[in-house]
């Protein structure tokens, strides 16, 4: 991309120019050559390539290309391997870069070996340098979450310890320790600085800390910060301590906003136990404050099977009853579990624990106007492999076009305007373009205890906790997000494009059932042999079994195992790219690319386009 590109996407993008100041850390890395001249001329080139085969795949004739090794043109004889030194099977990368932009981690290593060989100069005499700064900043700016990513950044601190959360086994680059608040508010300016909303780009888009946004010190200032810039919704994941008075405030004048309110329970003195919160109260009044600003929310509630499952499901009835009478959008149960360190010290049956949730939450949605969700969704469907992929309602939004057209749960979406829809996922894709269109309304015809009806839905016919910017599909809530039959085709695609005879599919426990079904229905693959394993999600450990959290290693170990036990060794390994959406590189949480699998196995392995299922 030259000059004028850039000027192009710049007028198109509104980029602003700018000139480089000293509150652009961001933008600054530093160097820390060995000194030791560790690295020779020659195999500084063996580095660079083992560097670029961690970003690249080089090709031939249009087919990637498997490199292990490298003749220099003045040793032709020689075949010298690929030094893999960064791809230690044991290994966690420790700064987020390494899994949202690589390149920085490829620059920074490359500078240090060149100062492993020469020694840089100016005006004659030597020059010790400790650092580089990027240029044209601009051509950083990469697609990311928007405003909601920027605000990530913020999330580097908690201010409870809740006694199911993760953070401790999270991989290095996940789980930063927080810095200097002053200096953590002049990165997220900076970001703000550079953020070109119309095509949401962003310097390093990452998805920042997994903690606390709302503790931040300087919390204020970047949500006026940002609000200047954009007109984005703010999607805000908080654990309510901080929505005193005056935060809800601020947060009203910041709209749009969407919060997700992590109260766990109605109960001050279980939220108390569960969250070490020496002000439980803070969060459970703050629904009444949101719902009197008009500020959409979502409840979310983690059952936690402690000190014992009946006193759990007892404080859940009383949690959704206390939190449906604020009108949330929806409540979300997310399903308790607990990886390795927490495992050891709360350990529990989770499919005992899930199913009994799952059938509590079926009994409870009886008795609220809301939706009432459990996540992972797949679970509430897990044991009918059909499910996933009906267009069935799960629930509705209160006050919502839908709800006041009379769409109920339970109804089955037959057509959307005029088009018929059969599956899970094709109503979801025709709902999102209605709901973002400037049609006023729209024809539905509904499956309703064996009879069909047609019914017609205002999209200006809403009132709170419903707003078109902050919800979706036009207030219809689905149990999940489906799994596409278009999946099924990409993976065929991939298997005769590689001629493979014996495959090895890697998938998660969840996803298994409905794929096997979608296989089944789409018929065999003529002369192909699919064998379908479940990894063990080993790097987290405990009973935490997503797909999603799996990692590079999980996958190696699972394939080596297959081979093992049934004394097959596939052609080709398919994996879905899931595992590593995290990253445009992928990396997957650790920061190792999905590349090392092949290395690993010495077997062809392939990924497959495949949402991430947050639902």
């Amino acid at each position: 991309m030259d000059a004028s590109d850039w000027s192009d996407m710049s007028d198109t993008l509104d980029i602003k120019p700018f000139f480089m100041t000293k509150d652009d850390d961001i933008l600054r890395f530093s160097l820390n050559p060995s000194g030791n001249h560790l690295c020779s001329p020659s195999d500084l080139l063996g580095r660079h390539l083992s560097e670029l085969l961690d970003l690249l795949i080089p090709t031939g004739g249009g087919r990637e290309l498997s490199v292990d090794g490298y003749k220099l043109l003045s040793e032709r004889q020689i075949v010298q391997r690929v030094d893999r030194v960064h791809a230690d099977r044991n290994g966690c990368a420790s700064d987020p870069l390494e899994l949202y932009e690589p390149r920085i981690g490829y620059i920074k290593r490359m500078l240090e070996s060149l100062m492993e060989v020469v020694q840089l100069e100016s005006g004659g005499k030597p020059v010790d340098v400790d650092g580089f700064r990027l240029k044209h900043p601009p051509q950083w700016l990469t697609p990311g979450g928007g405003a909601n990513d920027i605000l990530a950044h913020a999330a580097s601190r908690c201010n409870l310890h809740c006694r199911f959360c993760y953070n401790s086994d999270a991989p290095p680059a996940l789980s930063l320790k927080p810095a200097d608040p002053e200096v953590e508010y002049r990165h997220v300016e900076a970001r703000i600085k550079h953020y070109a909303p119309n095509g949401k780009l962003n310097i390093f888009p990452n998805m920042g800390s997994p903690k606390e946004m709302l503790a931040h010190p300087r919390i204020e200032g970047i949500l006026r910060q940002l609000r200047a810039k954009t007109t984005e919704v703010f999607r805000i994941p908080t654990n309510g301590a901080a929505l005193t008075p005056a935060m809800v405030g601020i947060l009203a004048e910041v709209k749009p906003v969407l919060l997700d309110v992590s109260l766990n329970s109605s109960s001050t003195e279980r939220r108390s136990w569960l969250m070490n919160d020496p002000s439980p109260q803070v969060a459970i009044g703050s629904l009444a404050r949101l719902k009197a600003g008009k500020i959409p929310f979502s409840v979310v509630i983690v059952p936690w099977p402690f000190p014992s499952r009946k006193e759990m499901l007892e404080d859940l009835r009383e949690t959704v009853a206390f939190a449906a009478s604020f009108d949330p959008t929806l409540i979300q149960i997310s399903l308790p579990g607990c990886a390795r360190s927490l495992h050891e010290k709360a350990a529990f049956p989770l499919d005992e624990v899930w199913t009994e949730l799952r059938a509590e939450a079926g009994e409870l949605r009886n008795m609220v106007d809301c939706p009432l969700v459990i996540r992972p969704g797949l679970f509430e469907e897990f044991d009918d492999p059909a499910a996933p992929n009906d267009p069935l309602v799960h629930g509705v939004m209160k006050n919502s076009p839908a709800c006041r057209a009379g769409i109920r749960r339970g109804d089955r979406i037959v057509r959307v305007n005029g088009l018929p829809v059969s599956t899970r996922p094709q109503v979801r894709s025709l709902l999102t373009t209605v709901h973002q269109s400037d049609l006023k309304e729209t024809a539905v015809l509904i499956e309703r205890n064996g009879n069909l009806l047609d019914v017609t839905v205002g999209l200006q016919d809403y009132e709170y906790p419903y707003t078109p910017r902050t919800a979706t599909h036009l207030g219809i809530v689905f149990a999940s997000s489906g799994i596409p039959h278009e999946w099924v085709a990409k993976v065929k695609d991939v298997i005769v494009s590689h001629g493979a005879r014996e495959v090895l599919l890697l998938t998660s426990k969840l996803v298994r059932p409905a794929l096997e079904r979608l296989l089944a229905h789409n018929g065999s693959f003529s002369g192909v042999k699919l064998h379908i394993r479940i990894p063990k999600n080993d790097f987290f450990g405990g009973n935490i079994f997503m797909g999603d959290l799996m990692v590079v290693e999980d996958f190696i170990r699972a394939a080596e195992t297959f081979v093992k036990e049934e004394r097959i060794r596939p052609g080709l390994v398919v994996i879905p790219t899931s595992p590593f959406h995290l990253s445009r590189w992928g990396r997957d949480l650790t920061g190792r690319v999905y590349l090392d699998i092949e290395r690993a196995l010495k077997i062809p392995v392939r990924l497959v386009e495949c949402d991430p299922i947050f639902d």
